[in-house]
């Protein structure tokens, strides 16, 4: 260009200059906010650049509107009336403060639960001892404890030393337990492990009366009074007055009390030493193991012991309650069944109410649990002992209940078997537990007799039969 030129292009105005060309790369919207003029963009880039801002607004309004909780309708409003992004937003927490005005003021406050790493440490160290005490029953769920897998007591001692910031060495092993006894974190771990194993022990220990009885709760250890269900009288018509008639039901006269139970395990340094899983697993299962055969002892020797009843002084199972078969018939087969079934539907209330009970529960001992289950079978169509007698639907329905405790009776174990109904019909036997402490219950604390720390699984329970309307024992024969 020569210097003609370049004074000419000097003295131009800036009016009539042409106006700037942003690059064919700049999008159309950055060209407009630089203030570049577009380039010329085909229809159908601009077509696609508006659908895709068109897919930003309508995802980004979602976004704040699920953050809010807002209603789908609320959300769908927003985006098909083509509300912009920033109109939406003001719209989402005008409707937020005004759902909240609307709500009544609480003065709950519930806090959030964090998990620092000594608690996620505590979990998975009780995890992996879980596992090593039963791997089927325990399994490592997510892998959580397998980094504890390979450590015996006295290394989990010192990881929990050194979490706690002791990291001294040259410690023999005594001088590790006791430290860590002496601490928080490990007998807690240890606590854990045995409470867990004690209530696996108590779960897992057979306990065949809980179907046929009722349990119950008591506030605290005085006597226990039941109203029995089967007092209640029949609906009395209105005189001419409109009056009602009332009456009250009465106590059962059946009175128990709750009973305490319990053991103490110690858990002590030479417990870690030895890395002796069994002292504080195996130990506690048994345990609960022990409180779940104390449950059973207790209901079944209701009636093995045949109690006395508070309502008119006489045993549980006796002629005259109508629940005592002791003649020809008796035997498990369909006619002693039929005829203990007849009895408990004729069995009536201490106010002449008949009952109508059914029976449910085919309760027998070891020594009758074959032919029992035989007649039970939808598969037995012919009695055997009644030759032709086809088994009725109703004893095939029975639930049957085996228990070998049974066997135990002075002179009827082999042959005796009962029937039962359903506890919600009218009061069988029942149990009980102090309120808020259903089953066997476990305390830990600082041992001071010890080096280490004590375990005390506690039971509070009592049973007892409250009406025997709903029971029938045969004899058998």
């Amino acid at each position: 260009m020569d210097e003609t030129n370049l004074q000419a292009g000097a003295g131009a105005r800036t009016d009539e200059l042409p106006a700037a060309t942003a690059p064919p790369e700049i999008p159309v919207a950055l060209a407009a906010v630089v203030g570049l003029a577009a380039p010329p963009v085909h229809p159908d880039v601009l077509r696609a650049e508006g659908a895709a801002a068109e897919r930003f607004r309508a995802a980004e309004i979602r976004k704040v509107a699920a953050t809010g909780r807002m209603s789908d309708q609320f959300t769908a409003g927003l985006i098909d009336g083509n509300v912009t992004l920033a109109d939406a937003r003001t719209r989402i927490f005008e409707e937020m403060a005004a759902r909240d005005a609307a709500q009544p003021p609480t003065h709950a406050h519930n806090p959030s639960v964090t998990r620092d790493s000594g608690d996620v440490m505590r979990q998975n160290m009780a995890a992996a001892l879980l596992h090593r005490f039963q791997p089927q029953e325990n399994p490592l769920v997510d892998g959580a404890g397998r980094e504890y897998m390979g450590l015996n007591l006295v290394e989990l001692a010192r990881v929990c030393l050194a979490a706690k910031g002791d990291t001294r060495t040259g410690r023999t092993r005594d001088e590790v337990a006791l430290a860590a006894l002496s601490t928080s974190d490990f007998p807690n771990i240890l606590a854990n492990v045995a409470n867990k194993t004690l209530r696996q022990g108590y779960q897992a220990a057979p306990r065949t009366f809980a179907a046929f009885c009722r349990q119950v709760s008591a506030k605290d250890f005085k006597p226990i009074n039941r109203m029995q269900l089967s007092d209640l009288p029949a609906l009395q018509p209105l005189n001419e007055q409109g009056e009602y008639h009332r009456t009250a039901p009465t106590d059962s006269k059946q009175t128990y009390s709750l009973a305490t139970f319990g053991e103490v395990v110690a858990i002590t340094r030479k417990t870690i030493i030895n890395d002796d899983l069994d002292a504080f697993s195996r130990i506690p299962f048994m345990l609960g193991v022990a409180g779940a055969t104390l449950e059973s002892n207790t209901v079944w020797n209701v009636i093995l012991n045949n109690q006395v009843m508070g309502e008119d002084n006489a045993a549980l199972f006796v002629a005259g309650h109508k629940n005592l078969n002791t003649g020809a018939g008796s035997a498990l087969a369909v006619t002693g069944l039929a005829a203990a079934r007849a009895a408990m539907r004729k069995q009536v209330g201490p106010k002449g109410t008949i009952l109508n009970l059914t029976a449910s529960y085919l309760i027998l001992p070891t020594a009758l649990e074959t032919a029992g289950l035989q007649l039970l079978s939808p598969l037995n169509l012919i009695g055997t002992t009644t030759p032709g007698a086809i088994i009725p639907e109703w004893i095939r329905s029975l639930t049957p209940i085996v228990e070998p405790r049974l066997d135990g009776l002075t002179t009827y174990g082999a042959t005796a078997w009962y029937l039962a109904t359903t506890p919600g019909l009218v009061d069988t036997i029942e149990f009980c537990f102090l309120e808020g402490q259903d089953g066997i219950y476990i305390e830990t604390r600082q041992g001071f007799d010890v080096d280490g720390f004590e375990i005390k699984a506690r039971l509070d329970f009592a049973a007892a039969a409250i009406d025997f309307r709903g029971l029938q024992r045969n004899n058998g024969a």
